[in-house]
């Protein structure tokens, strides 16, 4: 016998999976007639809610699988329930219909239970936990849906209010909004109250979207890392508001050519006035730009005054390539004892390595803000290598770094006196660099930017762009006669770059490899198992 449910928002009728009964913990959903579920490629969304639905109701289950080779057509959302994970086969694809039609701002493919199509979600006391999300692709079908991009509409992966989340192994593209969404308890003032989320984003590729690639909102206790984020349209490749304890490494982002100055930042962490953050680590990433504003971007938002000046401290930046943004490398807006340590920082378009725009915002009257920079090497950006815009109320304490070739000079209202001004030799062919960033493809993601597939560039085997951004770092190992790691091997150059045992002597070392000077290398290397070797 086969039972009937119809649906209130379709009127396709679905049968309950009493023909081939699922064992659990596992339902399975397919394209084939061999799930528990089987979709049409019409309205397939509600044999996957159907499906979600029936693992919530019966605590022995916990999984819906999608079985692919399949695309699943929705032309509503699929909404998951807690403790539940939604997993499929990589080749399995959910994608909204041509012209879908919604119009409706925060409405997403893909939400928890008891989504509201809202920003604003008043009642924080309604949470959903415990839901995995992973291992298929998710095509928002961007071309052909009337709605503009980067207003809000079909985000891709939207949860509100909700903790323990984890989120791995996608593929999220093409879509008009945010490619996933994570946002606990705003109010109409967007508060500063952060929720304990406990919760991992991590080897996911989301390309082409037309808002953020990755946004938390009001969070506590996150990791963001191992994810590649290319052509975000409109805002930052992770953008975090009102956010604490939290990490964000070995992350890939940034713009193809065709894309160039499009979006905001790799990552923007926003906090307004009273938001505490005291705990926070963006480290291993290589952010190489094609964006509008800066590579990291640390803004304090106003909102009654400024708080204190150390609600905005505890930031550590280290061991990144940031390469080629229209404003500075890292941009500070009234964050105090920021630490930026062994970044390589090169070629802002229009701005400086490092710049600290402004002390507090609706409060002139706080000083005494500062920023310490250390082990970095930063090169050819188009005004200062470090630039001070607010000597008044801030310092920037500038130790042990390589300023080298910034086409307004090295400070701007700084100051140093163990920083070195040298070439840093780095094996990057500056003519192929400076082509690729403005060709029809870059020279080490060349030719396979449409799909950001992670396979090997045939023509430049050392550079992948595969998960993790130590795959695509290899032009910026410091050259050195005694071993330069590149990618595949070590390899011995003719010279040695002057950055080499050049940081400060009491910074860690211990991870470099022998021979290692007793000294830690400045740049990205520094105090890494793949830093260049000393000439002893």
């Amino acid at each position: 016998m086969v039972i009937l449910i119809l649906a209130s928002s379709c009127k396709k009728k679905v049968p309950v999976p009493d023909i081939k009964n699922p064992v659990p913990p596992i339902v399975y959903v397919s394209g084939d007639g061999s799930g528990n579920y089987n979709c049409d490629g019409e309205s397939d969304q509600i044999e996957i809610n159907a499906a979600l639905d029936y693992v919530a109701e019966h605590s022995e289950y916990t999984t819906v699988y999608l079985k692919g080779p399949n695309t699943f057509w929705i032309d509503e959302p699929i909404y998951i329930s807690g403790n539940t994970i939604l997993e499929g086969d990589e080749k399995a694809i959910v994608k909204l219909v041509d012209h879908a039609d919604w119009w409706k701002q925060f409405k997403p493919l893909i939400g928890q239970k008891g989504t509201i199509f809202e920003e604003i979600m008043p009642d924080q006391s309604v949470t959903t936990g415990n839901i995995t999300i992973r291992g298929f692709e998710l095509n928002g079908n961007r071309a052909h849906q009337y709605e503009p991009s980067g207003a809000s509409c079909y985000r891709m992966i939207q949860l509100q209010n909700c903790y323990n989340v984890t989120i791995n192994d996608m593929y999220i593209h093409n879509g008009l909004g945010d490619g996933i969404i994570l946002e606990f308890g705003v109010d109409t003032n967007r508060n500063e109250t952060m929720y304990d989320i406990n919760s991992k984003f991590f080897n996911n590729r989301i390309h082409n979207d037309g808002h953020d690639g990755i946004y938390v909102g009001q969070a506590t206790n996150f990791e963001i890392y191992n994810n590649i984020i290319t052509n975000t349209r409109t805002d930052a490749s992770i953008r975090l508001q009102n956010c604490n304890n939290f990490k964000i490494y070995n992350n890939i982002a940034g713009n193809a050519p065709d894309r160039r100055m499009s979006g905001s930042a790799a990552v923007h962490v926003m906090n307004r006035g009273d938001a505490i953050v005291d705990d926070v680590e963006i480290y291993d990433n290589f952010f190489y730009g094609n964006q509008d504003w800066h590579g990291i971007w640390l803004e304090r938002l106003a909102k009654g005054g400024a708080g204190t000046l150390n609600s905005h401290t505890g930031v550590y930046i280290h061991n990144n390539v940031i390469s080629q943004y229209k404003l500075a490398g890292v941009g500070i807006y009234g964050f105090n004892n920021t630490r930026i340590e062994n970044n390589l920082i090169e070629i802002s378009a229009e701005g400086a390595g490092i710049t600290f725009y402004q002390g507090a915002p609706l409060n002139t009257s706080l000083s005494g803000f500062k920023t310490y920079v250390k082990n970095n090497i930063i090169v050819r950006n188009a005004t200062y290598g470090i630039d001070n815009q607010q000597p008044l109320v801030h310092t920037f304490i500038s130790d042990y770094n390589c300023i080298y070739g910034n086409i307004k000079g090295n400070y701007n209202n700084v100051s140093s006196i163990t920083d070195i001004y040298s070439d840093p030799l780095l094996p990057c062919d500056y003519e192929l660099h400076d082509r690729y960033y403005n060709a029809t493809s870059y020279y080490i993601f060349s030719p396979i930017w449409q799909n950001a597939d992670g396979q090997e560039d045939s023509e430049n085997p050392v550079c992948k762009t595969d998960l993790g951004a130590n795959k695509v770092w290899q032009i910026y190992h410091l050259k050195s006669e005694s071993g330069r790691w590149d990618g595949a091997q070590w390899i011995n150059d003719t010279e040695t770059s002057p950055c080499i045992d050049a940081g400060d002597p009491v910074s860690e070392y211990s991870n470099e490899p022998a021979p290692n000077g007793s000294r830690i290398n400045t740049g990205a290397f520094g105090n890494t198992m793949k830093a260049s070797k000393s000439n002893l």
